[in-house]
């Protein structure tokens, strides 16, 4: 009788431990039938599916890179980093006809190889209240703080611009065999 008392309580803690950790993980379900790949990005879907990406996950890209949004294009040319900062050489270019568009280096975010983040530098003098007027462009340099990590395999860079409406730009940068500049 102790036997299958004991039995009984092994068993059901075993099918409780289960079901718990089933329902305690978030889209358990979901995620046993989607892969993640080797470098640890999440990619969604099926593994048939990733073949055709629909594009919401970065796709790392060569420099230079360009993007537009609403008229305005944005381009960053190459990274120089430092003791301090990380430096991007950018030329943003207002296409638009009527709308002036004004930088805040504040809001620069750079994310290391999927880990570290890090925000602006407190100088940016090629940016700093910068307003670019239509159809013209403005080049220079914009600095985040230093990132830690030696060897850099990928940098997300992020960056909102104002105007009448607000422009957010992402860029996901290979660094593999990259040459950085330095001072």
């Amino acid at each position: 009788m102790v036997k299958k008392f004991v039995l009984g309580l092994v068993c059901g803690s075993i099918v409780f431990t289960g079901a718990v950790f089933m329902n305690g993980t978030p889209n358990a379900a979901q995620d046993i039938d989607n892969p993640v790949s080797i470098d640890s990005n999440y990619v969604a879907g099926t593994a048939g599916e990733n073949e055709k990406s629909s594009g919401s996950e970065f796709q790392l890209q060569k420099l230079p890179i360009t993007q537009t949004n609403n008229g305005v294009e944005f381009t960053v040319h190459s990274i120089r980093r430092t003791g301090l900062t990380t430096d991007f050489e950018i030329t943003i270019k207002n296409g638009t006809t009527n709308e002036t568009v004004a930088v805040d280096p504040s809001r620069l975010v750079v994310q290391s190889n999927d880990s570290s983040k890090v925000g602006a530098s407190p100088t940016n003098p090629d940016f700093t209240g910068a307003t670019i007027l239509p159809g013209k462009e403005r080049h220079g340099w914009i600095s985040g703080q230093a990132l830690t990590e030696k060897e850099l395999d990928s940098l997300i860079v992020e960056l909102s611009l104002d105007g009448s409406e607000q422009r957010a730009f992402s860029f996901a940068i290979d660094c593999k065999n990259l040459k950085f500049r330095t001072l």
